[in-house]
């Protein structure tokens, strides 16, 4: 009788679960202006100007904070792993040497030879010992890898145990580790390119992406991001830097202009404008994402062409200049 009940169940979680989603979405909607119906001559007198805006290709970018972090933590958990390796290396070694004497103790005593049984015993007794050993060394190693990956993250920590020649720069002081905050919302767009403002003024730097931090930002309580940049006159541990985030992969999208995008109840909007039979203005509120900021002005991933109020469009959102505005007739846009 049970299967039953959860099956029932498990339909009407699901079932609440989309009503509230539609509910959600009638909710926003309503949120929205309602459309309204200009004539001509309120559009001449309000100075609406109306523009066709067609997608186009566009690369993501924005800009984000980052800081030089100091390699002296690096160093520290690097030496730590590579002594606990050499460790282990040694302690192999003894083991393979204390088994070999431990098998030619017990051949010689099984053929007869004049060896006594202490003395096997004892061989044993010394291979059991260099197998504590070595599991005694693994465990050292096993455990300065995870604190290497807890201060360093997990994306660093395996570049530098796997890439014996990032590690030569880094110690060298080649190379230095970057992190980079990320503002809420904000991630890595595809095949990401970040770009180092630095203080004096010289070209931006560009470091490579490496993958996620050990933390993420406490100060921004965005996501963090670990680099690594090459050394530069004025780049040093401690120093905090404006970074600019890239895409390198273009995308296809409409670009509004700021001055097309207007704010009521907390959401950004939109008037597209199109034009009936007896040639009066309809103006439908589109929601916009603000995500994307490009060139003075807001991109809008997957939009088809459309036509925009791209200046007066506050004056949407208030009475129209005399004669009253009619109201839209219809259900409103999608």
């Amino acid at each position: 009788m049970q299967t039953p009940f959860k099956r029932i169940s498990s339909s009407a979680r699901l079932a609440a679960c989309l009503l509230l989603a539609a509910f959600a979405a009638v909710a926003a909607r309503a949120a929205l202006p309602r459309p309204v119906v200009w004539s001509d001559a309120q559009k001449a007198s309000a100075s609406l100007q109306i523009e066709h805006l067609a997608p186009a290709p566009y690369q993501p970018q924005f800009a984000a904070s980052a800081t030089v972090q100091s390699p002296s933590g690096l160093l520290r958990g690097l030496s730590a792993q590579q002594a606990a390796q050499a460790q282990l290396a040694v302690a192999q070694s003894r083991l393979r040497l204390a088994t070999l004497q431990a098998r030619r103790d017990q051949g010689l005593f099984e053929a007869g030879q004049n060896i006594a049984l202490a003395q096997v015993q004892q061989a044993q007794a010394a291979a059991a010992q260099a197998q504590a050993e070595v599991a005694s060394a693994q465990a050292t190693l096993g455990l300065a890898r995870a604190r290497l990956t807890a201060d360093l993250g997990p994306a660093l920590a395996m570049r530098l145990l796997g890439d014996a020649r990032l590690r030569q720069s880094i110690l060298s002081g080649h190379a230095l580790v970057v992190d980079l905050n990320l503002l809420p919302g904000q991630s890595l767009p595809a095949a990401a390119q970040v770009w180092l403002h630095l203080p004096s003024g010289q070209n931006p730097v560009q470091a490579r992406v490496v993958g996620p931090a050990a933390a993420a930002s406490s100060e921004l309580q965005g996501l963090r991001e670990t680099l690594i940049a090459p050394a530069a006159s004025g780049l040093m541990p401690g120093l905090a830097l404006q970074a600019e985030v890239r895409s390198a992969q273009a995308q296809s999208g409409v670009r509004l202009p700021a001055s097309a995008v207007v704010w009521t109840g907390g959401q950004a909007v939109i008037f597209v404008a199109s034009k009936s039979a007896d040639h009066a203005w309809r103006f439908s509120s589109r929601a916009v994402s603000t995500a994307w900021a490009l060139q003075g002005g807001y991109v809008q991933p997957g939009w088809g062409a459309l036509d925009v109020v791209t200046r007066g469009a506050g004056l949407v959102l208030t009475p129209p200049p005399r004669p009253q505005a009619l109201p839209a007739s219809g259900a409103e846009d999608d």
